[in-house]
């Protein structure tokens, strides 16, 4: 079951996303400015194919982006 998580670290004023799966641990950087520009830190992954970590990382992008939105929202 994958899960993702929204994390901010507050000395960098930065915020990551995690993907925890069975086999697959993921951490992202999320872009301030365009949330759906996410770049690689931690990538410990076995995947079938580039097509299958593609799909992978666009529910990633698709997820930090709701995420932020909600949080731009609140404010």
């Amino acid at each position: 079951m994958k899960k993702f998580k929204l994390l901010y670290e507050p000395s960098s004023e930065q915020f990551y996303i995690m993907l925890l799966a069975p086999g697959t641990e993921m951490l992202f950087k999320v872009d301030q400015t365009n949330p759906i520009m996410i770049s690689r830190v931690i990538e410990h992954a076995f995947f079938k194919d580039h097509h299958e970590r593609g799909k992978v990382v666009a529910e990633m992008e698709e997820f930090a982006k709701k995420e932020i939105e909600k949080l731009q929202d609140g404010f």
